[in-house]
């Protein structure tokens, strides 16, 4: 035996088995943890975008539940409303989806499938298919539905809430929503490269799909090329586990998709990204056993510590840091990016994820905010009440200061309020108040804030009323917008106020130290002057600063 064919024999046995061997080793081991990243990943994603379309269901079935809470709403469904107050109920549910995208119409139905209140032209009974919108319901409280189709042809979801009384069934609420939530939350999605977004109803319609760049009406492969996907995907039992992942074949590329179900619907998310093009790196390691088999067994030790380094270490890293975010929760943390390779590429699109993800909980953050915003609403009449519209007033006072911009408060203060509660009792006083509030709000176009038992402070901005403010407080006073139909019994009460306005001219020197309790207690002043000067009116006075006054 020569001693070429010896060092052949040596080299081939000590580098190149070896080194084979340590190749594949760490092959498998980047295929396996590679798999685990992906699966968690889109685990995390999947369950951002559950958690806001949950988030979104939640503030459906709230307000939905609290219009059937209204006693007009229970009042309707017992066919106990006259023909002015079904209208004002039209009018109510009509303000609501004009402030709403997403929403087309509300409506509320009674026992009989009656249509007795919607935002629309409406007929005496609901659209055919209603009965299947309530069977879907299953006995809960409030359900979304599948995707329906409408007269014109456009796709819509219904959400439904069921109102009892007595523990009896007394109607729905029902409100049309098109998808374009559902898109907005496609779009905002950060999907990895080859990554597909699914939402699908309960008969596998697309609800929304596609990319953040793409949007998708149906499936982009046939029935055939989706035969193994069928297969894994029909032997899940969803009831058992409604989130996990499974791993599928389709034009010879390895997928993996994760899966979720909604809550209050019987939607499902998918997300699935293309294994393939990530485990095609791994041809880059075979490339590099092949060059080694022309270095010394130290060159192969180094190419060991090498491949240790450079591959293992960042997928542990990666690995390490998505187990820490889902121990801790702390969406702050990110994977170190210590080199610009496929595994740099890799952790650098991790990291975007979490960006994303941090993002949510942001927007989590301002859901709470929203029901911060709710602690300062008046219980009765959901305006602001005495300490949140005097801070806003306080901004307001200091926002115009900066701008040198006029602005008005009015004091609202109702005439003989008591005489509604004395001779028709507290419940029509509190409709009164409830009128009351809608009509300033409605024809001001200021913010409204309850400051008394029926003391009202409005905060008006706008220029074209302040212009004609007392011409816009005579319109507000004329009796035909101050009649007030009592509820249940048909009675026809005008109220009337008194107002006092007080002008605020910030080009004018001395209103560096004006504050919200001194524009208050002018206004409250004017008020009182229009009561002596026999109610039923509204004084104006433009704010002077107490030096010019002296």
């Amino acid at each position: 035996m020569s001693v070429r064919t010896s060092m052949y024999r040596m080299v081939f046995a000590l580098i190149v088995l070896p080194f084979l061997l340590f190749s594949l080793v760490i092959t498998n081991l980047y295929s396996s943890i590679l798999e685990n990243i992906i699966a968690d990943s889109l685990r995390v994603v999947a369950d951002a975008q559950v958690a806001e379309m949950a988030n979104f269901c939640e503030q459906q079935k709230e307000y939905l539940e609290f219009i059937g809470t209204m006693d007009l709403s229970h009042a309707a469904m017992r066919s106990e409303l006259a023909g002015d107050m079904n209208q004002y109920l039209d009018n109510v549910l009509l303000a609501r989806v004009q402030t709403l995208d997403y929403l087309n119409t509300l409506a509320i139905i009674d026992n009989k499938n009656r249509v007795v209140a919607c935002s629309a032209a409406h007929t005496a009974f609901a659209n055919e298919g209603i009965d299947n919108v309530l069977q879907a319901m299953k006995g809960q409280p409030f359900h979304i539905s599948d995707v329906l189709t409408d007269a014109k042809g456009q796709k819509l979801l219904v959400a439904t809430a069921r109102i009892e009384e007595g523990g009896q069934t007394l109607g729905y609420i029902l409100a049309e929503i098109n998808l374009d939530f559902y898109s907005a939350i496609r779009e905002r999605a950060e999907l990895w490269n080859d990554s597909t977004f699914y939402l699908l109803d309960g008969r596998g319609q697309i609800v929304s799909a596609g990319t953040q760049n793409e949007k998708r009406e149906s499936f982009v492969t046939s029935a055939q090329e989706r035969e193994d996907y069928n297969e894994k995907y029909s032997a899940i039992d969803f009831e058992k586990e409604p989130e996990g992942s499974f791993c599928y074949t389709m034009n010879e590329n390895s997928y993996i998709t994760y899966y979720s179900d909604v809550a209050y619907t019987d939607w499902r998310v998918l997300l699935s990204v293309n294994l393939s093009n990530y485990q095609s790196k791994e041809t880059v390691y075979f490339v590099l056993a092949c060059s080694m088999v022309l270095l010394c067994i130290l060159l192969a030790i180094w190419i060991g510590r090498f491949a240790s380094k450079r591959i293992i270490h960042p997928i542990k890293s990666i690995s390490g840091t998505l187990q820490n975010i889902r121990q801790e929760q702390d969406y702050t943390l990110r994977v170190a990016v210590e080199r610009k390779d496929e595994l740099g590429s890799l952790a650098g699109e991790v990291n975007e994820l979490l960006d994303f993800i941090e993002t949510e909980n942001l927007y989590k953050t301002q859901q709470q905010r929203l029901l911060q915003a709710k602690a300062e609403q008046d219980a009765l009449t959901k305006v602001l009440n005495k300490e949140r519209i005097d801070q806003v007033l306080q901004e307001a006072i200091e926002r115009h200061r900066a701008d040198c911009t006029p602005m008005a408060v009015l004091f609202v203060d109702v005439d003989d309020f008591k005489d509604f509660n004395t001779q028709y009792g507290h419940n029509v006083g509190d409709q009164v108040l409830l009128y009351l509030t809608s009509k300033l709000a409605q024809q001001t176009g200021g913010t409204v804030g309850r400051v008394g038992g029926d003391e009202f402070l409005v905060i008006m901005e706008a220029p074209e009323q302040l212009a004609s403010l007392d011409a816009f407080l005579n319109r507000l006073e004329e009796p035909s917008n101050n009649q007030f139909v009592v509820r249940g019994s048909g009675a026809r009460l005008y109220v009337y106020c008194s107002i006092g306005a007080v002008r605020i001219d910030f080009a004018q020197s001395g209103m560096e130290n004006l504050t919200s309790a001194q524009v208050t207690e002018r206004a409250d002043a004017a008020m009182y002057q229009a009561k002596h000067g026999g109610k039923h009116g509204h004084v104006i006075l433009d704010y002077t600063p107490p030096d010019v006054m002296e």
